[in-house]
């Protein structure tokens, strides 16, 4: 008989707080649990537990979530085995703490030392085994090696006709994950609901619910909802990008206070549901045409890597914290007392024509509002006093709003609306 381990959640410190969701954690869970899956070696009553007795962990229904499994996982940038050994003896307390089968490390990068050197000095936890001698996963290959495993499954189960859609399935697999911390949050907020160390520890997800999306129909799950939930593994794969990036730059002294701001802030994108999705995005890259109806206009029509880490991120970064909800877009108001809007505009000086009137046709074309809730542009690199007056120097926006099809965008309230590089927009919000 299994015995139960008598644990208290609350003395548990869950980070799901600021979690996303879907960076790389997530998807290391996701890629271990189909392996599991994938191996046979696995009950009908497991579950994948969230941040909670480790980042994540393989639980037993049966006996009150007792852990079968425990992991720790770090994208980290770095092959120096002094960079993660705090991190190895912290999981090997862990497995003092709640004993299992078992406790596992995983690498984005290969360290210099060998699994077996690690383990001889941290006897208690192995470097965790992605295939014979692979011993690392990196957040590049992270989606082919989930993949793999969903071919795998498909094959085994006599689905081989589905062969093909595995990005399909994987994106509503770690959909399974986002929803999770969702309703983590959400419960958080409802009167008498658990504190979030509870909920992380309370709300864990079948194995059940993934063998029911791997034996879907994959035709089924397709629409703008695949497609917006793309989009948000993109921006969310963009932002562990920069995060990384910045951790590099400044030698791993990013603070923790700018961390958690950024974290918070990916927690609200992620929170968007459709609708509020769609219209952040039109106020992140008013300068492009944004639909998603097809696969080609995701491939083609969606937010910039480029934009999105160097003039978005860079600004959320560089700023400090936002004076609106997200529903408003992120805005500051600055000493001027005018109204700033960051941007995923990124673009150099010489382009300023073309990106007013890019801008110009958008709002013509569509039923954008930016214009109407902001004076200034946050961009990576431009400069401008008047998007009107830049019109102007190229035609007459004046004569052309006279025209009735043109008048009921009322282009003319762009009079006041300017842009300015995000070193101008620190020195008018920081203060």
């Amino acid at each position: 008989m299994k015995m139960k381990q008598n644990i208290d959640p609350n003395d548990i410190h869950s980070a799901i707080a600021t979690w996303s969701g879907f960076i790389y954690q997530g998807k290391i869970a996701l890629l271990h649990t189909l392996r599991t899956i994938n191996s046979g070696s696995y009950n009908v009553i497991n579950c994948l537990q969230l941040d909670s007795i480790e980042d994540f962990a393989i639980v037993d229904n049966e006996t009150d979530l007792n852990p079968l499994t425990i992991h720790q996982v770090k994208a980290v940038k770095s092959s120096q085995y002094s960079d993660y050994k705090e991190a190895f003896i912290k999981l090997e307390e862990r497995l003092l703490q709640f004993p299992c089968n078992g406790a596992f490390f995983h690498l984005a990068m290969e360290n210099k030392k060998t699994p077996s050197d690690i383990k001889n000095l941290h006897p208690k936890m192995s470097i965790y085994e992605y295939d014979a001698g692979q011993t690392y996963c990196s957040l590049e290959n992270v989606n082919t090696w989930i993949e793999i495993q969903i071919t795998l499954y498909l094959n085994s189960f006599s689905l081989g006709h589905h062969s093909g859609s595995e990005s399909i399935i994987r994106n509503h697999l770690e959909a399974q994950i986002f929803n999770q911390v969702i309703s983590i949050h959400a419960n958080n907020h409802e009167r008498n609901g658990l504190s979030i160390s509870e909920g992380a520890y309370y709300y864990v997800i079948p194995f059940s619910s993934f063998i029911s999306v791997l034996n879907s129909n994959p035709t089924s799950l397709l629409g703008l909802e695949y497609y917006l939930f793309n989009t948000k593994e993109l921006l969310n794969n963009y932002y562990t990008e920069f995060c990384l990036e910045q951790d590099e730059l400044a030698n791993g002294n990013v603070s923790n206070d700018i961390k958690t701001k950024l974290d918070i802030y990916l927690q609200q994108i992620n929170g968007l549901d459709n609708s509020q999705l769609l219209d952040f995005i039109r106020k992140l890259i008013p300068d492009r045409q944004f639909k998603l109806d097809t696969l080609k206009d995701f491939l083609e029509n969606n937010i910039p890597k480029d934009g999105f880490k160097d003039a978005f991120m860079q600004c959320l970064y560089d700023l400090r914290v936002s004076d609106s909800k997200i529903e408003k877009g992120f805005t500051w108001i600055g000493n001027d007392a005018k109204r700033y809007i960051a941007t995923a505009i990124v673009s150099n000086q010489s382009n300023i024509n073309k990106i007013c009137l890019r801008i110009y046709k958008n709002i013509l074309e569509t039923d954008f509002e930016t214009p109407y809730e902001c004076d200034v542009l946050i961009t990576s690199g431009l400069e401008n006093n008047s998007m009107l007056e830049t019109l102007n120097n190229q035609f007459n926006v004046s004569e052309i709003d006279n025209i009735e099809e043109f008048k009921k965008n009322n282009i003319t309230k762009w009079s006041t609306v300017s842009f300015v590089k995000i070193e101008t927009a620190k020195n008018n919000l920081n203060d």
